[in-house]
């Protein structure tokens, strides 16, 4: 396995270069700079405090190898996998945010958990910010996943670390909209965020 593509195994869907605020991938080209090395990068996978990684693979990554019976020996065990005590959930939410008004709702998450989830609005244009945060790494961190204006959005995320994973809305119009968010996957519970202090 080349270096390159063990960087992109360990950097994937997590998007650690993020988390540790140095850019390992070059978005233009979607290829690893080439003055990272390994050895940079084992440092932040240990503070993670052992977090899921998660691996894309191509066919040309993959090789496959045989024990001494000659059986084909899987390439990793236990990847993309977290294993969980309890049922997955899901909910529908529906939201009403007045007219230039805001709303933030977080699903609580424990590092590795994984969500699911699509909101809607009544048509009404919205700005949103899907994004998480920790006290644990201070008052001023956050993460980004996505953020733009729209009516609608679907996707999925792993949680890096335990905390606050969620969305903001922002109502762009001159009358009230309704926001409808179905999550479903593994979180302790969905929260509205009080914003009275921003």
């Amino acid at each position: 396995m080349g270096k390159s593509t063990l960087v992109l195994v360990l950097l994937a869907a997590l998007g650690l270069g993020s988390l540790v605020g140095v850019s390992l991938v070059n978005k233009d080209e979607d290829t690893v700079t080439s003055d990272v090395t390994i050895d940079e990068i084992a440092p932040a996978v240990a503070s993670t405090d052992g977090a899921p990684v998660f691996r894309f693979l191509a066919p040309e990554d993959a090789t496959v190898e045989y024990d001494e019976f000659g059986q084909a020996v899987p390439l990793r065990n236990g990847e993309n996998f977290v294993a969980r005590d309890g049922e997955p959930k899901s909910e529908s939410l529906t939201i009403t945010v007045a007219a230039d008004e805001s709303v933030e709702y977080k699903a609580l998450m424990q590092q590795g958990d994984t969500v699911a989830f699509r909101w809607s609005t009544d048509g009404g244009q919205v700005y949103y910010d899907f994004h998480a945060h920790d006290e644990a790494f201070g008052p001023e961190f956050f993460t980004r996943y996505d953020e733009g204006e729209g009516t609608t959005r679907s996707g999925s995320i792993m949680a890096g670390y335990s905390g606050q994973h969620g969305w903001f809305w922002l109502n762009l119009e001159a009358e009230a909209t309704t926001i409808t968010l179905d999550v479903s996957g593994f979180y302790d519970e969905v929260v509205e965020i009080d914003l009275s202090g921003y």
